[in-house]
This record gives structure tokens, C-alpha cells and sequence, in this order.
């Protein structure tokens, strides 16, 4: 396990690589996982991502100088592969996701796997839509909203899915439709940079061949995939 001085630490060393002379940091229970910081030129402060607890010191040291490139403005900057395959593993869900379903207030807890959203995740495996996401969790969200059709973790392997979209009348091609576009951004993985993420995800959204009738109820409902 990281302990706060070891977390501290990296990032003091990696900062005096970049020229920052005083540096701080601390983990911080976020439910996503994200770093924030605040600097000067010569110092920076940064909270982290209570996540990253049980990460490798190796992993913890590739996010610190991703960040401080980012910070400093170095165009084209990426996560070392080894830092994005931790992230993406097995491990790293196993340890956090729990954490994160906890941590997210939108959640309806008593509906995961809810036998209306494990039907239509299987329709989209059986038409080779999405391959077979490991350790997925699927939920509803515990109130209706009337903007996007659903939320998801490419890390965390979870997807809350508007409650809207369970309420009586809701065709079942809708709901694929809906949810094809969550796990889309959980197969895509992560790492990319957002414009490359949102194409690679609306394409493999547009492999479903949704009827008029799927997205004129999409349309009249204004809801957002």
C-alpha cells in the first residue's frame, strides 16, 4: 500500500525534475479518479485519487509526470504503458469498485444486475454489438433524469442507466440502443485522447442500426445517448 509520505515523496521527486522546488501532495476520496493540484511557479500543491492507494510506486510516479508535463504544457502527452495497463486490469477494478458504487449518489444499489438490463446486454452480446465485458456491473440510476441516458466507468466496469428508460412503454430496441452507448465507452478503454474517444465510441454506437421508431422515442424524449 502507497502510504501519504510515499505518495508525497514521488511527487517531490518528479517536481524537482520539473523545477518545482516545493511540492505537496495528498490521496483524497474522489469518486472518480482524478488529480487536482493548485501552483505557482515555484511550488504546487496536488490532491489524489484515494484509488491509486494500492498502485505500484512505478504506476504512481508515470500519473505524477504525465501530470507535470501536462502542467508545463508539453503537447501530446500519454500515460507510460505500463501506468494504463494497471488501470485498465483486473486488479485495479477488483480493488476499487465497490469503492466507486458507494461513492456515486446516483446509484440505485438494490438494482444491480436488474434482470430487465441483463436482457438487453444479452441481445447485444448475441448480435455481436459488444464483446464480453469482464467484472460488469449494471445498474439503474435511483431517480429519472431527463438529459442523458445513462452514466459508466471504462474502470471502474460499471454503467448506471436512467431509471427513465425501465418505466412502462419503453420499446426494448430503446434500451439496447441506450446501453450499447455505455459499455461503447467501457470497451474503448482508457488513455485516449477525448476527440479520438468520442469517435472510436460513436462508431461502434453506429454498428446498431436503430429503427425511426428508436430514435424519434430517443427524440421526443430528449434524452442523449
Amino acid at each position: 500500500m502507497v502510504t501519504t509520505e510515499e505518495l508525497e515523496a514521488t511527487f517531490k521527486k518528479v517536481g524537482n525534475d520539473f523545477g518545482l522546488g516545493d511540492v505537496t501532495a495528498e490521496f483524497a476520496p474522489f469518486r472518480d479518479l482524478k488529480l487536482r493540484w493548485k501552483r505557482t511557479i515555484s511550488w504546487a500543491e496536488f490532491s489524489v485519487s484515494d484509488y491509486l492507494a494500492e498502485a505500484p510506486m512505478e504506476v504512481v510516479e508515470g500519473i505524477a509526470r504525465t501530470v507535470m508535463s501536462k502542467i508545463r504544457g508539453e503537447p501530446d502527452v500519454s500515460y507510460p504503458e505500463e501506468t494504463e495497463q494497471w488501470l485498465m486490469s483486473e486488479e485495479f477494478r477488483e480493488l476499487n469498485q465497490d469503492t466507486y458504487i458507494a461513492r456515486s449518489r446516483s446509484v440505485d444499489t438494490e438494482s444491480e444486475n436488474d434482470p430487465v438490463l441483463m436482457r438487453s446486454y444479452g441481445r447485444l452480446l448475441e448480435k455481436g454489438l459488444i464483446g464480453e465485458i469482464e467484472g460488469l456491473k449494471l445498474f439503474w440510476s435511483e431517480k429519472p433524469s431527463e438529459e442523458k441516458s445513462g452514466q459508466s466507468s471504462c474502470l471502474m466496469r460499471v454503467v448506471i442507466m436512467n431509471s427513465r428508460l425501465k418505466e412502462d412503454g419503453v420499446p426494448e430496441e430503446v434500451i439496447d440502443y441506450c446501453l450499447l452507448g455505455q459499455l461503447a465507452n467501457i470497451r474503448i478503454g482508457f488513455g485516449l485522447d477525448p476527440a479520438e474517444r468520442n469517435i472510436r465510441i460513436a462508431d461502434l454506437i453506429k454498428s446498431f442500426a436503430a429503427s425511426e421508431e428508436t430514435i424519434r422515442w430517443l427524440e421526443d424524449s430528449r434524452i442523449e445517448i
